[in-house]
């Protein structure tokens, strides 16, 4: 049994220095008055009766005022306290805007006030309540609380009190709780402006605790933890837009950069930093203009100068910036200033945009642009040598039909009729790079092709470049267009002479495989079946491995000086033929590449000339239009020979004259695509008008596809590409003469 004077005493330890004071003057009274009293008895005097009111007025006045003191004091004690934590929180949530500390310092604040050691804070994130801090343990209260299995709008919309002594088994409060000696909970909704952010709970040892003013007292501080969610929601919205500044200034793609008017650099993003291969710390300080090659510094240095001295800012000036490696970077630069309240600049935002690629398709768009030039222009050339061939051609065929073969001119007839035949081939090669040339599908002999291209190829290369074939012997077929197929070839060869500087082996092989499903399942629209592989190995420089899956994209290139588009080219008549291609490279060792195109199963159409069979004739009468004179002199001598009647004018005008007055004698009109005054086209239709059945052969120095519209070229009768031979120009004469003649008959 603990002693009544050190209950005392603990009773007295709690009470405050005022509370002690009025105790001790309390006291004071009583004890006085217990001294009068004693006084009187041991005096024998008898108490009056003023006497017995005084000592007990004396008495009940010091009663009451221990009684009000011992009250009232311990009230004014407890607001105090309050004040102070309240005033605590405020200062705290005015000072500090982070929410989790907020919510923390609030929560022990709370706990400390009302004298309990438990709590817990629940903000609502999604349709969640998730834990943010704790107080006495590290319990989740509603982790083990049989009240979670209410919405969350149990816990948001109104206080709640729960109440279960330890020895009870109600289940209102769990047992993971009663370990720690909790009898009761009270929770109270938490607010962000007008709507529900959380819940605080709090939990203590007391049965009987959690009056009406505690509840008030804690609805109070929940008043607080809601100003402090308020501000800590602005300060995470300014917190979050000021990260999304700094993001999308730090990884912006282009380079920024800010400028004093000192010129030196104040600071840098981390993309300009990257792009120019230095950190920050180095670029900061620089002078601006030392970021640009040597020789444009001291035009930057004066524009940037001027910038500030007149407030006109750069707009779209190109430069190059210089990297740290050494190299260059191509950019468009920009400015902005920014101006101190008395209207002076202070500082120059920049910003640099790499435009590397840009410049680099412009240039490459430029080079093709060229290279079409170059091909109009060789096209161009190739129709006049046409032109020109066609005289030597067709004078070599007449001489080769005049002279025995056992002449002696006879041989040099012939060398001059083949090397007009080859000079033929050259121009081919010339207006297929010109695209002037008609895109049939045919049956192509690969081999033919193949021949055909080195023969090409070799004018380009030197010496150091040893060719090497190893074609099959059997006849290898595609159906494709034999143009593209040579372009595609020719591109695929110059692409292994630019890879071998210093010389090497040039190797050509031709095989045929079978390609399975699996195969041809890597690639869309390709067949399985019979393959004819074109292989073409060099032993140049090679391809490092990370540029082999782009070297067939367009306008990609590792050449200082290349287009970027052999290798496209090559990909797309590939593809358009129906097959795929194989890149085997390594860097230092050379590259393969192994064209597939689908085999066709026909015989090749014979390709060897009768030249010396019966040639047939006629006696027609043909009018040439052409303003080649040669050609035609060289015409009409063919067709003189072969029995006709030849007229021969030199433009188009008077072709139309010589027509409208001889019509009746003319049966056959050839007629030349390119001339002065009026063209062939507008001459063909004029003669058509004239004569609706009038029948022409067009002679071109280029190909079918001279012929515009499909309607044109239904409407003529034939086509005879320069150079021609007398076999030629006979055979095309007779076949249309006799048309004409089969038609007449059908509809008679």
């Amino acid at each position: 049994m603990i002693h009544p004077i050190v209950t005392i005493k603990r009773f007295l330890q709690t009470l405050g220095p005022v509370e002690q004071a009025q105790v001790v003057a309390s006291t004071a009274v009583i004890v006085t008055m217990g001294t009068i009293i004693t006084a009187m008895v041991l005096t024998g005097q008898t108490p009056r009766l003023m006497d017995f009111i005084s000592v007990l007025a004396v008495g009940t006045i010091g009663s009451a005022g221990v009684y009000f003191s011992l009250r009232y004091g311990r009230q004014l004690v407890t607001q105090r306290q309050q004040l102070l934590a309240f005033n605590s929180l405020a200062a705290t949530i005015n000072r500090l805007v982070e929410l989790d500390y907020v919510l923390q310092t609030a929560l022990t604040s709370i706990t400390e006030l009302l004298g309990i050691n438990f709590g817990w804070v629940y903000m609502l994130e999604g349709d969640k309540l998730v834990l943010k801090c704790s107080k006495g343990t590290t319990i989740d209260f509603l982790a083990i609380s049989s009240q979670l299995s209410k919405s969350p709008g149990a816990w948001l919309h109104q206080p709640r009190v729960q109440r279960e002594h330890l020895t009870e088994h109600i289940g209102l409060i769990n047992p993971s709780l009663k370990i720690l000696g909790i009898q009761f909970w009270a929770s109270i909704p938490l607010r962000a402006k007008d709507t529900v952010a959380g819940t605080l709970i709090v939990a203590g040892n007391d049965f009987a605790m959690f009056t009406s003013a505690q509840a008030e007292l804690m609805e109070a501080f929940g008043n607080h933890i809601s100003v402090a969610l308020n501000n800590a929601q602005l300060f995470d919205r300014v917190k979050r837009s000021e990260q999304q500044y700094i993001d999308l200034f730090e990884n912006s793609p282009d380079i920024y950069l800010s400028v004093n008017r000192n010129h030196a650099i104040t600071g840098c993003n981390t993309t300009g930093a990257d792009m120019l291969g230095y950190s920050k710390q180095e670029i900061v300080g620089k002078p601006f203009e030392s970021l640009f090659v040597h020789e444009r510094q001291p035009a930057i240095k004066e524009l940037f100068s001027g910038m500030f001295t007149t407030g006109r800012e750069v707009k779209d000036v190109e430069e190059q910036m210089l990297m740290k490696s050494g190299n260059s970077l191509n950019v468009n630069v920009n400015s902005s200033l920014v101006f101190d309240e008395k209207g002076t600049t202070v500082n120059a935002r920049v910003v640099a945009r790499d435009i590397t690629e840009r410049k680099r398709m412009e240039g490459a768009i430029l080079h093709a642009q060229k290279i079409d030039s170059i091909g109009n222009l060789a096209g161009g050339i190739a129709h006049d040598f046409n032109n020109i061939l066609a005289s030597v051609l067709g004078s070599a065929s007449i001489m080769r039909r005049r002279t025995p073969e056992n002449d002696k001119m006879y041989k040099y007839v012939e060398i001059i009729e083949s090397a007009a035949r080859r000079g033929s081939s050259l121009t081919r090669q010339l207006l297929t790079f010109a695209r002037k040339t008609e895109k049939t599908i045919d049956l192509v002999n690969i081999h033919d092709i193949i021949e055909e291209t080195l023969r090409l190829f070799e004018r380009s290369v030197t010496k150091e470049i040893v060719i090497k074939r190893q074609l099959a012997s059997e006849s290898l077929l595609v159906n494709g267009d034999a143009g593209q197929v040579q372009q595609a070839l020719l591109n695929l060869f110059l692409n292994a002479r630019d890879a071998m500087p210093d010389g090497g082996t040039l190797s050509i092989t031709t095989n045929i495989t079978m390609a399975d499903s699996h195969t041809t399942s890597q690639f869309t629209s390709i067949k399985p079946g019979q393959f004819v592989v074109i292989t073409v190995k060099d032993t140049g420089t090679g391809i490092d491995k990370d540029l082999q899956n782009r070297v067939f994209e367009p306008f990609f290139t590792t050449k200082d000086h290349g287009t970027g588009l052999g290798l496209s080219v090559l990909f797309g008549v590939v593809q358009n033929h129906g097959g795929f291609i194989n890149l085997e490279s390594e860097v230092g060792r050379g590259t393969t590449f192994s064209i597939h195109l689908p085999r066709a199963l026909s015989k090749a159409p014979g390709t060897s000339r009768q030249s010396l069979l019966p040639i047939p004739r006629g006696k027609e009468n043909i009018l040439v239009i052409d303003d080649e004179e040669s050609v035609c002199e060289i015409a009409r001598d063919m067709l003189t020979d072969l029995g006709y009647s030849v007229t021969v004018v030199h433009d188009g005008k008077s072709g139309i004259d010589t027509y409208r007055t001889r019509r009746a004698a003319i049966d056959l009109v050839l007629l030349d695509m390119n001339m002065p005054l009026m063209g062939g086209k507008a001459t063909f239709e004029q003669l058509k008008n004239l004569n609706p059945h009038l029948r022409i052969i067009i002679l071109t120095g280029y190909s079918k596809d001279v012929m515009e519209t499909a309607t044109f070229s239904a409407e003529t009768n034939g086509f005879l590409q320069k150079p021609f031979q007398l076999e030629d120009i006979a055979t095309k004469v007779r076949q249309v003469l006799d048309a004409r003649t089969l038609e007449t008959e059908l509809t008679s």
